[in-house]
């Protein structure tokens, strides 16, 4: 700071208003000329070569007249920076030195006189009266030393104010600076595009391209107010910036609303520029753009919780779907998808997304909302939910299908998060622990009936169950729910093992009696609605269909040989699932 430093912050935003307005009025003339520009181009009475050469000069000079609207609106929003960083206290660099030397002299001052009373009091410590005068003195003296420290500190404070303020405007309108230099470029070329009386427009002139990235750049940094990283320079700004852009760009092709939009630019503002890297900047916003594409990811839940679809309405709500559809790779999934396929889609969620995050219930009720036509808690909805169950599937369209197949891809991604979770165990023990450790909200008391699926010969007299079926703990699947008590689900066979669709190594039980998320809260007609009903043949993965029969080979089913749950558990099935919820309530304690 120098004593010829002076910052009168009233003056400052005066001189920004009318910079301000000046751009304002500018930009408005811009838009005059264009319009002119336009009708003229577009007159179809004009033909021939010639007039196509001087229709492309002026349709180049209606890009720049964009481009230069974009720097316009750019720079407006820098100079409304400048005018809330300035504070509203004049900043006077003579004073504030001055009143720094001053305070900082007379410390030592008092500090030196204190010194001596408390020299001359041990000196002439036996003429007692003396001393304690000597004593009494010095604290006075260190009374006003630390006034003089508070005016010092008072005056420090003014110059930190001073360097607060340069370092929040110091790289004000520098990300301009190459879209003026594009712009530049452009008018010297195409003032050299008028030669020997006619136009000839320079069509592989670099500007052109350049121009327009440089405007959408601005045009993405000034509309979601992305901030600059701490500490790095200009050639790492340019390229920051230029991620920043490509990112944006996709999430806006992606379909993601605006206010998702500027939940990612405020999360890079705070957890990348807001903060000194310690590592590379482009490294970490790579990571980040990354993680918008990565679902249940600590950006993506901003995005998605930052765009209320939820209770706004159905087709907001189905745009939202489709949006993770595409994130995932299930708008291309279909029921000819392979288990490969879908357990591809798994890697595009975040492996580090609980099954009890509230991201999954947040999901489940954009479901509800998108294929619900009227608001749930209607009296006259309600009243006709059951008619409803039985006339309509109402996950309908490609997009039903894919929330349908999703279930088993949520479901398989939960499964494989628990049994990664922890070195030891089985996976119904590392299920108990997890839920013990993480004070999970559970039960085993919804029905495990449509897992128990088996064959009735009647010719034998004797039950067939699916290929790999676990005999163990009397060979009774048992089911376990979280996540709101009923959306994350866990079937576990007798050997403690989940049983999943997608598994790598899925056994026809597994295949049959497979786990997967619910969208409703409850077993309820909402249940059947969502979850039960569209577990149709047309909807269900093939690969699965044939393994629902006895001795399926070839494709070739025997409709009279499917697997099916029972109507009720029998005494001895109930009894024996009764002592597996037991066995499992006493792990959970353990």
């Amino acid at each position: 700071m120098s004593a010829s430093f002076y910052l009168d912050p009233a003056e400052i935003k005066a001189q920004c208003r009318e910079a301000i307005d000046n751009l304002n009025e500018v930009s408005s003339k811009t838009i005059n000329v264009e319009h002119k520009l336009g009708e003229f181009i577009n007159n179809n009475e004009l033909e021939g070569k010639a007039f196509d050469a001087l229709k492309q000069q002026i349709a180049d000079y209606k890009t720049v007249l964009q481009s230069i609207r974009s720097l316009i609106k750019y720079n407006i929003s820098e100079y409304k920076t400048l005018m809330s960083s300035v504070g509203d206290k004049v900043l006077d660099g003579d004073k504030i030195l001055k009143g720094q030397e001053y305070a900082r002299n007379s410390i030592r001052a008092y500090e030196d006189r204190a010194k001596r009373c408390r020299e001359n009091a041990v000196t002439y410590a036996v003429i007692t009266p003396f001393a304690e005068s000597q004593n009494q003195i010095a604290g006075y003296y260190d009374y006003l030393a630390n006034n003089h420290r508070r005016m010092l500190k008072y005056w420090e404070e003014k110059e930190q104010a001073y360097y607060d303020i340069e370092n929040a405007t110091k790289n004000l309108f520098s990300t301009g600076d190459s879209t003026a230099e594009q712009i530049n470029a452009a008018l010297s070329d195409l003032g050299k595009s008028f030669r020997a009386g006619a136009f000839h427009p320079n069509l592989e002139a670099s500007w052109r391209a350049k121009l327009k990235e440089e405007a959408k750049e601005l045009d993405v940094i000034m509309f979601y107010g992305i901030k600059r990283p701490i500490s790095i320079d200009d050639e790492t700004w340019e390229k920051y910036q230029g991620e920043v852009t490509t990112n944006v760009l996709l999430l806006e092709k992606q379909g993601w609303a605006v206010d998702g939009i500027k939940a990612y630019a405020k999360y890079i503002n705070k957890n990348i520029a807001g903060k000194i890297p310690s590592g590379n900047v482009l490294v970490e916003i790579d990571k980040c753009n990354k993680q918008t594409q990565l679902v249940g990811s600590e950006v993506f839940k901003k995005m998605w919780y930052a765009w209320k679809a939820e209770g706004l309405s159905a087709s907001e709500s189905k745009k939202k779907l489709n949006i993770l559809m595409k994130v995932t790779g299930m708008d291309g999934i279909d029921e000819n998808s392979s288990a490969d396929d879908l357990r591809r889609i798994a890697n595009k969620i975040d492996p580090n997304l609980e099954p009890d995050d509230k991201f999954w219930g947040s999901i489940s009720s954009t479901v509800r909302t998108a294929f619900l036509p009227t608001p749930e808690g209607n009296p006259v909805a309600l009243a006709n939910i059951e008619k409803r169950i039985h006339i309509e599937n109402v996950l309908k369209g490609k997009l039903g299908k894919q929330v349908h197949l999703f279930r088993y891809v949520i479901s398989y991604q939960q499964a494989e998060y628990i049994s990664n979770l922890y070195a030891e165990g089985t996976d119904e023990e590392k299920l108990a622990r997890y839920i013990r450790e993480h004070k999970v909200d559970w039960s085993v008391e919804e029905s495990a009936r449509l897992h128990q699926k088996v064959y009735y010969d009647k010719a034998r007299n004797r039950y067939i169950f699916p290929e790999g079926h676990s005999t163990a703990n009397g060979g009774v699947n048992l089911k376990v729910v979280t996540n709101g008590k009923f959306r994350s689900e866990f079937i576990i066979n007798g050997n403690g093992k989940f049983l999943t669709l997608l598994d790598k190594d899925a056994t026809q039980d597994a295949v049959v009696n497979c786990s997967s998320f619910n969208y409703a809260t409850a077993n309820d007609d909402y249940h059947q609605m969502f979850d039960v009903k569209p577990a149709q043949p047309k909807y269900e993965p093939k690969f699965r269909e044939s393994e629902l029969y006895v001795g399926a080979e070839g494709g070739k089913v025997d409709e009279s040989k499917k697997f099916a749950a029972p109507k009720k558990l029998d005494y001895e099935t109930k009894t024996l699932w009764e002592k597996r919820k037991a066995d499992f309530s006493e792990k959970v304690k353990l």
